[in-house]
């Protein structure tokens, strides 16, 4: 668990995690430099279970790491300091990857849940069963938090890459999946529900944008040959998930530019898609309709679309 200034919800985090049915665990806890009281929370936490660290602000990718580097058990799951484990979910994932050694890494769903823990109505669209790598830079379908993998990657694919300030969760998943091309294995049922908050990092479209292209030109060079037969499609979600953000930023003019360059990249393959209706109806809505109107049509759109940021 990186935490990072997470003094408001560290404890609910850790919580979901020592009160997991699954008990035989240890918690390890990167404080990546953190300038509030999130050290003190959790040194208040009483449980032997808990390895605290902190070390001055590096990188979520390094805080990362060095938890991983010192985890002893022969699985690793992972949990931002402001999210929250689904009751039991540790232990289907566990019970799961022990009666079925092809897998290597599992993943659950995610809900999401605002800075008070109330449910959004909004759930990240799960996936169920086998996950290749083509599914998977196509669409980034994984929540770092929702996943459970062996040790033994930590040997056979390494760490995760430090270069890549963004998107490091996604490269690492996309090198398992070309180390074990059957090896990934989705659940669909809720594991993570993950914490939506003014100033989160995952709000910002332009650094997701620029994050996108490293990771891009990254497989390009990796898997040069399978990343150029879907790139178009994974550019096409990518902006139609910026456009989203954007859209919810109040920048509409940014939200409707990326929409329209999505739509460039792959116009079939995003006219099949439910998503792809949703925003742009909110888009239209903004343009032409009347401001009250449009406000009950944006609180349909918060509630019916299932988008993946």
């Amino acid at each position: 668990m990186p935490v990072r200034n997470v003094a408001a919800f560290v404890r609910a985090a850790v919580d979901s995690v020592l009160s997991q049915s699954w008990a035989d665990l240890e918690l390890i806890i990167i404080d990546d430099g953190s300038t509030d009281s999130t050290a003190i929370e959790i040194a208040e936490i009483d449980d032997p279970r808990i390895a605290f660290r902190h070390v001055e602000h590096g990188s979520l990718p390094q805080a990362r790491n060095t938890a991983a580097g010192a985890a002893r058990g022969r699985y690793i799951a992972f949990l931002d300091g402001d999210d929250l484990w689904a009751p039991g979910i540790l232990q289907r994932q566990i019970e799961f990857l022990e009666t079925n050694p092809s897998i290597v890494l599992s993943f659950a769903s995610m809900k999401m849940i605002d800075r008070h823990g109330r449910d959004l109505g909004r759930s990240i669209q799960g996936w169920s069963g086998t996950l290749d790598f083509s599914e998977l830079l196509t669409e980034d379908v994984i929540g770092t938090g929702a996943v459970v993998m062996r040790r033994e990657l930590l040997d056979t694919v390494g760490l995760f890459d430090e270069e890549l300030e963004r998107g490091s969760d996604h490269d690492y998943w996309l090198r398992v999946a070309l180390a074990y091309p059957t090896g990934l294995f989705g659940f669909p049922e809720v594991g993570l529900l993950y914490r939506r908050r003014a100033g989160q990092l995952s709000a910002n479209w332009r650094r997701k944008e620029d994050a996108w292209h490293q990771l891009l030109e990254k497989m390009l060079r990796l898997a040069p040959v399978r990343s150029v037969k879907v790139a178009g499609r994974a550019c096409a979600n990518l902006d139609r998930a910026l456009a989203a953000i954007a859209y919810e930023n109040s920048e509409p003019h940014s939200a409707l530019r990326l929409f329209l360059r999505a739509l460039k990249h792959a116009p079939w393959f995003l006219i099949r898609d439910k998503r792809t209706w949703f925003l742009g109806a909110a888009l239209l809505s903004a343009r032409v309709l009347p401001g009250g109107i449009h406000h009950r049509a944006e609180q349909w759109f918060r509630t019916a679309r299932a988008y993946r940021t």
